[in-house]
């Protein structure tokens, strides 16, 4: 367990943010500190570690860079005498909980913690966590282009899909970050656009997918069209599970008639679905025309039937 020595009062601008390299700026929170600051004074003393003969800050970031505004000449710190891993382990301990950092800061930090020579397993037993937590992070940004790292670092791009762009080249990545934040889309949609990217090889195709990403995934994926917002709760479930069938039934239909071997298996499956499909058609047909439900429920029903 980390020991911190007693707090003191020590000069702003004596406290230096070199260990900050790890962590996103958001203007928004500094704000809000400010204003914290400003009410109740401060109710945490900050963290610190000696190095190089500067006392380097740890933990309390926001804390300082509030203080600096508002100009106040010193602040209460704590100092700790840890080695290098065991820094970056601490700034994760103290930012676990309610006030827990994002995901990136995590994977920024673990970065560093690979950089002392630590395997990702040694890394895990360090900061309690399993394996697989410290290996989707790091890939995070070693396995993301540069630049999509520094977009996310600035709240540009979401954590969520830069995790779908990992699949890709980074060349790629850049240009399906910026086809889906052209769209809008979120994490599902790109990584949707991921896989039609990946089964595409025409160079035609894949212009398509960039030039067009949302029009794209509504005719490979029409269950996941954007609902039009001007139908019902009920009236956007509707189009959508319309969608999920005209996606179908051409899979369907390209399926049969069933192998010799499989048609007596399925017969009843068949014959289920046959009294399914026929029920549903006499219902579309009903109002398909947009037209209404007659009273009787029978007056616009198509003469024919499903054999």
């Amino acid at each position: 367990m980390t020991r911190f020595q007693a707090t003191a009062s020590r000069p702003v601008a004596s406290l230096g943010t070199a260990l900050e390299r790890v962590r996103c700026p958001r203007p928004v929170l500094v704000d809000r500190m400010v204003s914290s600051l400003s009410a109740h004074g401060q109710l945490a003393p900050l963290v610190a570690v000696e190095r190089s003969g500067t006392m380097q800050i740890l933990d309390g970031f926001k804390r300082l860079a509030a203080a600096k505004r508002m100009g106040w000449p010193e602040l209460a710190v704590s100092t700790a005498q840890l080695d290098e891993a065991t820094q970056w382990a601490t700034m994760l301990a103290l930012n676990r909980g309610p006030q827990s950092m994002a995901e990136l800061d995590e994977a920024l930090i673990l970065r560093e913690l690979v950089q002392t020579g630590l395997t990702q397993v040694q890394i895990g037993e360090l900061v309690q966590r399993h394996k697989s937590w410290v290996s989707r992070r790091i890939g995070l940004v070693e396995r993301l282009h540069p630049e999509l790292v520094e977009q996310m670092k600035l709240g540009m791009l979401a954590p969520g899909i830069g995790r779908r762009l990992l699949s890709l080249p980074p060349g790629n990545q850049l240009q399906i970050a910026a086809a889906a934040q052209s769209a809008d889309l979120g994490p599902r949609d790109a990584e949707l656009l991921v896989s039609l990217w990946l089964k595409a090889s025409a160079p035609e195709a894949r212009a398509y997918l960039l030039a067009q990403p949302r029009a794209a995934l509504e005719k490979a994926h029409p269950q996941h069209a954007a609902p039009d917002l001007r139908l019902t709760p009920q009236g956007q479930q509707l189009c959508r599970l319309l969608g999920v069938l005209s996606a179908v039934a051409p899979r369907v239909s390209g399926l049969l008639p069933p192998a010799q071997p499989d048609r007596t298996l399925l017969s009843k499956p068949l014959q289920e679905a046959s009294e399914a499909v026929c029920r549903l058609a006499k219902s579309l047909g009903r109002f398909a025309s947009g037209g209404s439900e007659s009273a009787s429920g029978a007056a616009d029903e198509p003469d024919s039937s499903c054999a």
